[in-house]
C-alpha cells in the first residue's frame, strides 16, 4: 500500500509504504502487474546496513533482516514471495508456489499474486511482464554474456513482453578489465563498453530486444545513488542487499 509518491531529482517517482519502506516503481506497467525496485530506506538495520537490507549473508541481525522483509511483505500487500540461490549464471527456473525455488538466476510463473524476487547490489534487476506471465531476473556479468534475459523473455508464454530494468551500477561506475570489456564487445557491439567501462544495462537491452521485448530503463545508477541504493562496488563487502519483485496481480 502506497503512503505517499515523491518525484526525485533521480528522474523516478519513489514510493513509501504505510510500513515505511521505500521502492522506486516504474511509471507504467501493463494491467494486471506490479513491479517494485526497494531502495536501501525504510528498515531498521543498523550501519553499514542501514536500513532496509534483505540477506543474512552480509552480516546484519537476522532479526533485522527478518523485520525489513516483514515491512517489504506489507509494501506489497502481503503478498507471498519465491525466490532463489543466486549463482550468477544463466538457469532459469518456473515457480509455481512461494518460498524457496532452487539454485538460479531467473524465475518465471503464471501464478497470480506470486512475487518473484531477487537481491542485487549493483548486479541488475530485470523485470518482465507478460501477457500470461512475469519473470524477473537477476543479472550480472556473468549473466549478462551468458544471455540470461533474453532466456527468461522466451520463456515467457503470451505476447507484448516488456522488461523493466531496476536500479543497478552502471557505465559511469563499472570500471572492468580489458579482457571483460573485450569479451562484451564481441559479444554485444562496441556500444556497450567505453573504454574498460562496461554497460550492463546496454548488453541486456540488446539481449533482450533479440528477444522481441520492449525495454524500459529506470536509468538510476546504485554507484552514484549510495543514499538510495546498496553498491558492493562502492562500498565493500559490508553493504547490505537491496530486494526487487514483480508480480502478476488477480484480475
Amino acid at each position: 500500500m502506497r503512503k505517499a509518491d515523491t518525484q526525485t531529482e533521480y528522474g523516478a517517482p519513489i514510493h513509501t509504504a504505510e510500513g515505511g519502506a521505500v521502492y522506486v516503481a516504474p511509471d507504467r506497467v501493463p494491467e494486471g502487474a506490479s513491479v517494485y525496485f526497494f531502495t536501501r530506506l525504510g528498515g531498521i538495520s543498523e550501519p553499514p546496513y542501514d536500513s532496509l537490507n534483505v540477506s543474512k549473508k552480509v552480516g546484519d541481525a537476522p532479526e533485522a533482516v527478518d523485520e525489513n522483509l516483514s515491512l517489504i511483505r506489507e509494501a506489497m500487500s502481503g503478498r507471498p514471495a519465491a525466490w532463489v540461490r543466486q549463482v550468477a549464471g544463466d538457469n532459469v527456473i518456473r515457480v509455481f508456489r512461494p518460498g524457496f525455488a532452487g539454485e538460479a538466476d531467473a524465475l518465471v510463473t503464471a501464478e497470480p499474486d506470486l512475487c518473484l524476487s531477487v537481491a542485487v547490489a549493483d548486479c541488475v534487476p530485470v523485470a518482465l511482464v507478460g501477457e500470461l506471465e512475469v519473470g524477473m531476473v537477476h543479472s550480472g556479468w556473468r549473466g549478462t554474456l551468458a544471455g540470461v534475459s533474453g532466456k527468461t523473455a522466451h520463456r515467457i508464454r503470451g505476447s507484448g513482453t516488456q522488461a523493466y530494468i531496476g536500479p543497478s551500477i552502471r557505465r559511469c561506475c563499472y570500471e572492468v578489465s580489458e579482457e571483460l570489456a573485450a569479451r562484451f564487445a564481441t559479444e554485444f557491439g562496441d556500444e556497450v563498453v567505453s573504454g574498460r567501462n562496461l554497460s550492463l544495462q546496454d548488453a541486456i537491452r540488446l539481449d533482450l530486444e533479440r528477444a522481441g521485448v520492449e525495454v524500459n530503463d529506470l536509468g538510476l545508477c546504485s554507484g552514484c545513488s549510495p543514499e538510495l541504493f546498496y553498491s558492493h562496488r562502492k562500498q565493500g563487502p559490508f553493504t547490505g542487499r537491496n530486494l526487487a519483485s514483480v508480480v502478476r496481480e488477480t484480475r
